[in-house]
């Protein structure tokens, strides 16, 4: 039976029985085998039973498909022992009877992947005299620069005689050190006077580039970003360094100034520089798109989601805002909005259902106060209650019925009437004073009242006299516009106390 062993970066193995026809592997839920690192393609390779052996296949993957060290543009035979590399990625190929000495062939003993993943911890000249050239760290303190005493000597200008030394710290960790250089040191492109370096960790000594390139990995010079740099000093340095396998120096062509030479380098270097800041702006757009969540936590988001979906979005809600914490990169994904407005969705419609203010107020009150929904669900929050907080205009109230026709004394003809269901009445507060005038008006006067009228009293004068100011008044603001609606409720008032008819029409 034939398997494929797999093992990531972190030394991690899974193996798999290959038991069906062909596998796909890529980043995607749907390949058979699914690797979830992100220089792995969608749709990256594929493998595929032939006859009594097997074949692999690169989809025209972003990072490609090496097998061996040499990378696959066609579908290429897999043997006993063959190493298939995808991004950071090993794929071992392996036939059971093989590996239990079924068969026991000088050149089946020792497959080709022990050879390859054999390699010790080294660093790979991407940009310099050699390119390609790689340099094993063997001992604890391995010296660099141009000096020929040096453990790796590097023969270029931008290099100091001793440059950096690396110290090797155990466990495969390893720190540079800079050695007060003319042209400093760069780690991942940053100046450094002294770094830890891990895997695949790029070295720059001047225009001098390296890689460090730890051990039982694969260097492939194709797949490295910063191959365009290595040609450009691959062809910098043909004018000085022999062809392999000729004798003589090469020469540059005639008849091609070289100012102009000069210029085209540069206007490369120039272009290269470019493409390198669009490719670290998108990635960083794309980092803030997708915030890298923790394992812990993207299990807490993906169990709110199915609670989400059964429908116990309160229970959701719950969960990521109280186990996930405050600063925590989660909140900023969309699952967490996705959540989030749900809930804020909920608490809107029940708000609508609601009869009682105070509730539908406390339930527009949790949406205005979280921080975790978004600003338009806030906004909408805030504006119906404050809808809620205006209540009902004395307008709006349905209007006292008309008052029916009545005989001496402020009854009505038919008897007294009372109010109908649900209907309110506005009192007038002087209707009462009126009604005993009335009454008073329309009473027996007495012979002592028709001879001669009694004087009106002095506080009945006073009242009047005040009360007449304030019509006036009250008239003055209705002609300037300047009067309410409770100032013309009130004019009228004063108009029927003080029998002014006109003014109350």
């Amino acid at each position: 039976m034939w398997k494929l062993s797999i093992e990531d970066d972190q030394g991690n193995k899974t193996v798999v029985n290959l038991v069906r026809d062909d596998y796909t592997v890529g980043r995607s839920e749907d390949n058979t085998v699914r690797l979830t690192e992100r220089n792995i393609s969608r749709r990256h390779a594929k493998l595929m039973r032939n006859g009594t052996g097997w074949l692999v296949e690169d989809l025209a993957s972003y990072n490609g498909c090496f097998v061996n060290g040499v990378r696959v543009a066609e579908p290429q035979r897999l043997e006993h022992g063959d190493l298939v590399q995808l991004g950071d990625y090993r794929l071992e190929i392996m036939d059971e009877q093989i590996s239990q000495g079924a068969f026991k062939t000088t050149a089946q003993a020792v497959p080709k992947s022990h050879a390859l993943l054999s390699q010790p911890d080294r660093l790979v000249m991407l940009a310099g005299p050699t390119p390609g050239a790689e340099f094993p760290l063997s001992a604890q303190r391995v010296v660099i620069g141009r000096g020929e005493e040096c453990d790796i000597a590097i023969n270029h200008a931008s290099v100091s005689r001793v440059h950096a030394e690396i110290h090797a710290l155990g466990d495969g960790r390893y720190e540079i050190v800079d050695r007060e250089s003319a042209n400093g040191l760069r780690v991942n492109g940053v100046d450094l006077k002294r770094s830890l370096i891990d895997a695949r960790d790029t070295i720059e000594l001047g225009d001098v580039v390296l890689k460090f390139i730890p051990a039982g990995q694969i260097f492939h010079p194709s797949a490295e970003a910063s191959q365009p740099i290595a040609a450009l000093n691959i062809a910098a340095f043909d004018r000085h360094t022999p062809a392999p396998g000729v004798g003589v120096e090469r020469r540059a062509p005639q008849g091609i100034p070289g100012v102009f030479k000069v210029f085209v380098a540069l206007a490369f270097v120039g272009v290269l520089v470019m493409i390198g800041v669009v490719a670290i702006s998108s990635k960083n757009r794309e980092a803030e798109a997708n915030p890298q969540v923790s394992d812990g936590a993207s299990q807490i988001l993906q169990e709110a989601l199915q609670l989400a979906q059964d429908g116990e979005v309160e229970r959701a809600h719950q969960k990521v805002t109280n186990e996930l914490p405050a600063d925590s990169n989660a909140r900023q994904s969309p699952e967490f909005r996705d959540i989030e407005s749900r809930w804020a969705s909920m608490l809107f419609d029940l708000a609508k259902a609601e009869t009682d203010p105070a509730r539908k107020r406390a339930l527009l009150d949790r949406i205005a106060k979280s921080t975790t929904v978004d600003q338009a669900s806030r906004t909408r929050a805030d504006n119906e209650l404050a809808a809620l907080d205006k209540g009902t205009s004395i307008e709006e109230l349905p209007n006292a019925p008309a008052p029916e026709p009545t005989v001496a004394g402020g009854t009505p003809k038919d008897g007294p009437t009372e109010p109908k269901q649900n209907e309110i009445v506005r009192k007038d507060p002087y209707a009462e004073a009126i009604k005993k005038k009335t009454a008073a008006a329309t009473a027996p006067k007495t012979a002592k009242e028709t001879t001669e009228p009694a004087p009106p009293k002095e506080t009945d004068l006073g009242d009047r006299v005040q009360l007449t100011r304030q019509k006036n008044a009250l008239k003055g603001k209705v002609a300037s516009g300047n009067a309410t609606d409770a100032d013309r409720r009130m004019l009228r008032a004063l108009c029927r106390q003080l029998g002014d008819m006109s003014c109350v029409q």
